[in-house]
């Protein structure tokens, strides 16, 4: 199975093979903003599982916990943010979930930072649940 994921624009892009190998909720105040949403989903594959990335993009680089970063990709048109590599976890390349546009896509595995989710939303069922340190 092949998937894609894009920016609105459709500018720049990122194809990968099979499922996701983890999928993450996030509800740290980082990926809010990032996302402008609630919460903001990742999916993490392995480097060798992603066959192109097409499209002119730049990056942002941010400060993570204990001193580690994470780049953001984004287009240089749109400014959507489709993907992330981070000094935690080298050889993967998260997506943004919602950049695949399919309803279909698997539910998170990984709830993260569950202590500062907006209190109205309902957490899924899920393997792993971490509730993060307060204002993460």
């Amino acid at each position: 199975m092949t998937r894609s994921a894009s920016c609105v624009c459709g500018q720049l892009s990122v194809n990968v093979t099979g499922e996701p190998e983890r999928v993450n909720m996030c509800n740290c105040s980082a990926c809010q903003r990032r996302s402008g949403s609630a919460f903001q989903i990742g999916a993490w594959f392995r480097d060798e599982r992603v066959t192109a990335i097409n499209g002119e993009r730049r990056v942002y680089k941010r400060l993570a916990a204990e001193g580690r970063s994470v780049d953001l990709y984004f287009c240089p048109t749109c400014g959507v943010s489709v993907y992330a590599r981070a000094d935690l976890r080298p050889g993967w390349t998260l997506l943004h979930g919602g950049c695949f546009a399919d309803p279909d896509f698997p539910k998170p595995t990984h709830l993260l930072f569950t202590r500062n989710r907006y209190k109205w939303v309902q957490l899924p069922p899920a393997e792993n649940i971490f509730d993060g340190p307060a204002n993460s």
